[in-house]
């Protein structure tokens, strides 16, 4: 198992970073969805303590394959790929990054706009930033909505692509991020 990048190939932290996140963003996101119409009540605040501890640790997550990434740079793209299809490539990617680094901050700020504590796995009460304000609250929802919605948009985005590359031009570019040995 090689933990760094290869030339042609991520490295085993680099995909346990990513399918973490990808794994820890889908429960989120079904997590959001379920708990928004329940009523008032212990389940609905458990939900709610679930997903935000859930997004703080995505926030903690993507800071870390941040660093990663800038210390072990990713495998360059291949050079059959045409120039246009490696700046979308690029353009897509630092999107997501950005949007998965926006939306749980999103997220703490309508908490603290709302005046709900953030406890991150009901031992860390993370302080406020942010006084009580429902102008703010709103926004905030608002922007958090949006972003989940971007997210899910190139997240579709991302796996067409990747699919793309692995069923139609027969490439290599899915299998290197896939566990498993090198092909």
């Amino acid at each position: 198992m090689n933990f760094r990048n290869g030339e042609r190939r991520y490295g085993a932290v680099a995909q346990l970073l990513h399918w973490a996140v990808v794994i820890l963003f889908c429960a989120s996101i079904a997590i959001a969805w379920s708990m928004d119409d329940l009523p008032i009540g212990p389940e609905k605040i458990q939900r709610y303590n679930l997903h935000k501890s859930i997004g703080v640790t995505i926030l903690v997550l993507m800071c870390l394959r941040l660093l990663w990434r800038w210390l072990d740079p990713a495998p360059a793209l291949p050079s059959h790929m045409p120039r246009w299809e490696r700046r979308a490539a690029r353009a897509s990617h630092v999107t997501l990054y950005a949007l998965m680094l926006l939306q749980p901050v999103t997220g703490l700020v309508h908490s603290w706009a709302a005046n709900f504590p953030v406890v991150v796995w009901g031992r860390i009460i993370l302080p406020s930033l942010v006084g009580p304000d429902e102008g703010v609250k709103k926004l905030f929802v608002a922007i958090h909505t949006w972003i989940s919605w971007l997210i899910v948009l190139l997240v579709i985005l991302h796996i067409a692509a990747a699919l793309r590359h692995h069923f139609v031009l027969r490439d290599d570019i899915l299998r290197r991020m896939l566990p498993g040995k090198s092909s």
